[in-house]
């Protein structure tokens, strides 16, 4: 029996030795993370309030933050985009979501196009101050939607762990290049936008601008993505880019990126809720970890950065 047992223990610690820093994000971090936003959406589902919505708004940032199921499925690219579609829509979401809240055509009927069926759509039926049959309806079909695309991502994540495709140096470079994409749409987009400090919107300062402005829980999702980055920087009881960063001797380096995202969680909670007026010093912060990812750590680690375009994708 003995004997047995200690072959088991040599077989898990060999499992464990063996796996990738890639695998153990996606099974200690992204899986748990993807499952917890399509618990939430089910939980708002069956009560729908806007203390769920936050729950399930942060959880899904959570996932957002750390997608890297569309590299290893490119088919899955552009799930993202039927969830959330901040900064990615031109149009007017809030009147055309009016219509549909207001409208006479069946629920399924009202929301034929790909935004209606999203978080940003989500939340303007929810910031209302009360919910008729219709609304909530809608809720729940949006909400349909979105657990779908969700299972869809958890499924790729599941897969992947079953069938692993990429090499070592590979997978460190998808994890970093998430990191800088994410970090530049922090900065510029969720920050900079509001706070008058992008170089889209220079000196122009607009709270509306914020991306959960209609329910106030943009700094909500802010600290999520946050967090999210601070499960892959931070040492852990698990692989993930620390690990890597130890063995490569960028640990200096990455415990930077961490000291830098303690100070921006820090500052949000020293400003007033939601208001980006004062936001100077927290957009700074942010910078700096972007260019921590995109300079440093990428130059330390001997990996090929993507090029971002205006719009940080």
């Amino acid at each position: 029996m003995k004997k047995i047992f200690f072959i088991m223990i040599f077989f898990l610690a060999n499992l464990f030795a063996n796996e990738t820093v890639f695998q153990s994000v996606i099974k200690n971090v992204l899986l748990k993370d993807t499952q917890n936003a399509i618990s939430s959406a089910k939980n708002l589902q069956q009560n729908i309030t806007q203390e769920n919505f936050k729950i399930f708004l942060k959880d899904w940032k959570r996932v957002e933050a750390l997608y890297l199921a569309g590299e290893i499925n490119y088919d899955y690219i552009d799930t993202p985009r039927f969830i959330d579609v901040f900064n990615n829509l031109k149009e007017d979401l809030n009147s055309q979501m009016r219509r549909v809240v207001n409208g006479t055509n069946d629920v399924k009927t009202a929301l034929f196009k790909n935004s209606f069926k999203t978080i940003n759509a989500l939340e303007f039926v929810i910031a209302k101050e009360s919910l008729d049959a219709r609304s909530k309806e809608i809720v729940k079909e949006i909400l349909n939607s979105i657990i779908a695309n969700l299972q869809d991502i958890k499924d790729v994540y599941t897969n992947y762990l079953k069938n692993p495709k990429f090499k070592q140096k590979e997978e460190i470079a998808i994890v970093v290049n998430v990191l800088v994409a994410t970090s530049y749409r922090l900065k510029e987009q969720r920050v900079g936008n509001p706070a008058g400090l992008s170089a889209k919107f220079k000196d122009d300062i607009k709270n509306e601008r914020a991306e959960y402005f209609l329910t106030q829980n943009s700094f909500e999702a802010i600290k999520s993505i946050l967090e999210a980055q601070s499960d892959i920087v931070n040492s852990k009881d698990f692989k993930n880019l620390y690990t890597y960063a130890k063995n490569s001797g960028s640990e200096m380096e990455l415990n930077e990126v961490s000291n830098s995202i303690k100070i921006a969680l820090d500052e949000l909670n020293k400003l007033p809720k939601d208001d980006f007026t004062n936001a100077s010093y927290l957009f700074e912060t942010l910078s700096k970890i972007h260019d921590l990812y995109y300079v440093t750590i990428i130059e330390k680690l001997g990996l090929k950065p993507e090029i971002l375009d205006a719009d940080g994708d």
